[in-house]
């Protein structure tokens, strides 16, 4: 009777066994926690930017994350998993910020904190960030919405003007400021070499100085002292009317004319100085 059992049951647990050595392996995950930092990380069907949105994280939340491909993070959103993208999400949920100026004539961004991270954005001398802590020799910065990092020992906790008017003419101001005609606009740009706008044009120019310029044309009109029309000289600040109620702003160069960021289809260029209804002229110098 014995035998006759076996010849039965062997053959089923024989095939039972193969066909569990041919199941797929199921992966475990080594999960941990990370915060949003966005103030609503979307949250995609598969690790891409064009990938479908399922759903949002509020900032602040606290996530459960399955490890990382490429610059995605897996995380289990309704059951299944999901990604969301890595720059948003940190480590601690402190929210701390400091202030801190930029020292280098051209501070560049980059992606993450490596000098071999790609480069998304400048920082140009005497601006104002906010930080968001260290990582070893970088600092985190937010540069369009996304958290960015730039080398620490180009930022200083004040700004330290090493020219003064007496050492800087407003010929000086000019001649550098046209080595940049030609360059691009770009609207909440700062860069003199990458883009800027005008009221970012204007302010990356006199920081070369060590002067400190609001990015904001309707702000610049309260910098420096007021000079007449008729008195304006090389290095002035040409403020314009608001159209659509958007300012404008422009530095006059001499001979009745100012350089200025324009438009992104002007970018960088020269134009008559009162090509449209001026407002102020204002002296930084």
């Amino acid at each position: 009777m014995k035998k006759k059992y076996l010849k039965i049951i062997l053959p089923g647990i024989i095939c039972l066994c193969l066909t569990l050595a041919h199941l797929p392996e199921r992966k475990v995950f080594a999960s941990y926690s990370r915060y949003v930092t966005a103030s609503s990380l979307k949250i995609r069907k598969s690790a891409k930017s064009s990938a479908k949105v399922v759903g949002y994280y509020s900032k602040g939340k606290k996530v459960t994350c399955y490890g990382t491909s490429g610059s995605w993070t897996k995380v289990k959103y309704n059951g299944a998993y999901r990604y969301v993208s890595t720059s948003y999400l940190a480590k601690a949920a402190s929210t701390s910020t400091y202030s801190r100026y930029v020292t280098a004539s051209s501070l560049k961004i980059r992606k993450s904190a490596k000098s071999s991270a790609k480069v998304v954005g400048y920082y140009s001398k005497g601006k104002k960030v906010t930080c968001y802590g260290t990582s070893g020799s970088w600092t985190k910065v937010k540069y369009n919405s996304a958290y960015r990092y730039v080398s620490t020992s180009y930022l200083a906790k004040s700004i330290t003007t090493t020219k003064t008017s007496s050492s800087v003419s407003g010929t000086s101001v000019v001649n550098y400021a046209l080595q940049f005609v030609g360059n691009p606009y770009v609207w909440g740009g700062s860069s003199l070499t990458k883009g800027a706008d005008c009221s970012g044009f204007t302010m990356a120019v006199y920081a070369h100085y060590g002067y400190s310029l609001p990015h904001s044309s309707i702000s610049q009109r309260s910098s420096g002292r007021a000079v007449s029309s008729s008195s304006r000289q090389a290095g002035d600040l040409i403020c314009y009317n608001t159209i659509g109620g958007v300012g404008h702003v422009a530095l006059y160069i001499g001979n009745n004319k100012v350089v200025h960021a324009g438009s992104s289809s002007t970018g960088i260029h020269t134009s008559t100085w009162n090509y449209r209804s001026v407002n102020c002229v204002r002296r930084i110098l």
